[in-house]
């Protein structure tokens, strides 16, 4: 009988990162945790803060992602959904992201949504990140 060790080491992901698209916000910082649930499926949530001449805020964005290739792949893409709160309005948002690397690395996330006066948003997420 052979037994194998599941690796938890990766249950959780700590990111930061620079944020930027074409909503009136100009770019800015954000952190993030994902946790896993099972199998391809995770859990997140995120704090975005930007500081500038006309706009100093934040955006709150909680959601859900699945991973669409293997655990071990070195370059993994995933689809996620979720809700943002942004200074009084919630809105739903979508996206998409490549992670790259294993217990750390770099990811890429396009994430879209809309306003509360109904411009569509774009935002664009670079990020490192470290798993444990």
């Amino acid at each position: 009988m052979q037994v194998q060790a599941q690796d938890s080491s990766d249950r959780f992901m700590l990111e930061a990162g620079i944020v930027g698209g074409n909503s009136i916000a100009c770019p800015g910082h954000f952190a993030g945790l994902s946790g896993r649930v099972a199998g391809p499926f995770s859990l997140y949530g995120m704090v975005e803060h930007y500081r500038c001449l006309n706009v100093v805020g934040s955006a709150n964005r909680i959601g859900g992602s699945i991973r669409l290739g293997r655990n071990n792949w070195l370059i993994r893409p995933a689809l996620r959904a979720g809700m943002e709160y942004d200074g009084g309005s919630v809105s739903p948002t979508a996206g998409a992201s490549l992670t790259f690397g294993r217990s750390y690395g770099a990811r890429l996330t396009v994430q879209v949504g809309e306003a509360s006066n109904g411009t569509n948003i774009v935002l664009l997420q670079l990020s490192g990140y470290f798993t444990f």
